[in-house]
């Protein structure tokens, strides 16, 4: 794959905003096309959109990401049914074609870690099968959102790589790179619609980029420095205490992270069988780790704390997955209801002070 500057200057593309419509009508004929809408009450979620006339394009990043695309809240993993003979198990299988459009930076980045963590070691068929058939068009953020650090994480507010197509606002027009043959494939779709990229275009894009990275809110998240601390057992256990005296267990930060993948199975009946899903679940709930004996091995908060940062920023989770678990979207941020998001509990390891 071909890092996002080389795109820039090899095979990048321009579409005229009044074209756009035209080319997600041509997608829409292959695949869903999933893309961020305005909902009841001004929310903007992700959704299947049934008219290029729904796609937006000016809009606040979603509350909820998209990951649920590829890894749905219940993830039907086997079917089980009983006859005569006894019982039979067969895989699940979801390869509909789905098309991301309007993906965010991080969000993008998100699917791209989720993807390398279910195919790596003991590959997940499941996740893998969804994953292949999905092809992420990211959105690069002209105007960062105020509460998002993803240039803390290499997630934004422009891609380098980890996107299949990646577009970018000018005046008048939509550039368009590739990071994937998948996204090769998705931009010829647009046939005729494409045209080759000016030098003008690939200066104004990293105009665009220069001023966003300027333009970036208050949240920082030094990850560097705590990822020390962490990973060599310097963060004080009255530390950990103190922090998570602030955390009311609600499970919000798990359950809106794009790159948390913490689950639960549980069998649902289906017809006259079962279906055994996988289900969001949150490391921070008290019986999360809780065992059919009932013994906890980390039944204090501030274990299951402990343990959900070990994995977000030690070095041994970064050398392994080749990132922190984080994307820097602020999603923590907007929903912690005790101060406990990854830019807080992140600052107060690197300080070595917690000052709620």
């Amino acid at each position: 794959m071909k890092n996002g500057e080389d795109m820039v200057q090899d095979g990048a593309k321009t579409i005229a905003r009044q074209d756009v419509g035209k080319w997600v009508a041509k997608l829409m004929e292959r695949a869903e096309v999933i893309t961020p809408v305005a909902g009841h009450g001004g929310d903007v979620m992700y959704s299947r959109v049934s008219s290029p006339d729904d796609v937006m394009f000016d809009f606040a990043n979603t509350l909820l990401p998209p990951k649920q695309f590829v890894l749905p809240q219940t993830d039907p993993l086997v079917r089980i049914r009983r006859d005569a003979g006894g019982f039979k198990v067969e895989p699940a299988y979801d390869e509909r074609r789905r098309v991301l459009f309007n993906v965010r930076s991080c969000d993008a980045r998100s699917i791209s870690f989720l993807t390398k963590m279910h195919t790596m070691d003991l590959v997940d068929d499941v996740f893998r099968k969804r994953a292949e058939n999905v092809t992420v068009v990211s959105l690069t953020c002209n105007i960062p959102c105020p509460l998002g650090f993803c240039t803390c994480t290499d997630s934004g507010p422009f891609l380098k790589d980890g996107y299949d197509v990646q577009l970018t606002l000018l005046p008048d027009r939509i550039l368009v790179e590739t990071g994937s043959e998948k996204g090769v494939a998705l931009v010829a779709q647009g046939g005729d619609l494409m045209r080759p990229a000016a030098g003008t275009d690939v200066d104004q894009r990293k105009l665009l980029e220069e001023v966003a990275r300027g333009s970036m809110g208050k949240e920082t998240c030094h990850f560097a420095s705590a990822m020390r601390r962490v990973s060599t057992g310097r963060v004080e256990e009255d530390l950990w205490v103190r922090m998570s005296d602030w955390c009311v267990e609600c499970g919000g930060c798990n359950l809106v992270c794009p790159t948390c993948y913490c689950f639960s199975v549980k069998d649902l009946r289906d017809g006259d069988g079962w279906l055994r899903c996988r289900t969001w679940d949150s490391c921070q709930y008290a019986a999360f780790t809780m065992e059919a004996s009932g013994h906890n091995p980390r039944e204090r908060r501030k274990d299951r704390m402990k343990r959900r940062f070990f994995h977000k920023v030690s070095a041994q989770y970064f050398q392994r997955d080749g990132m922190v678990g984080c994307v820097g979207c602020g999603r923590c941020v907007k929903v912690c209801l005790g101060t406990t998001d990854v830019p807080a509990v992140v600052g107060a390891i690197r300080k070595g002070a917690w000052n709620g």
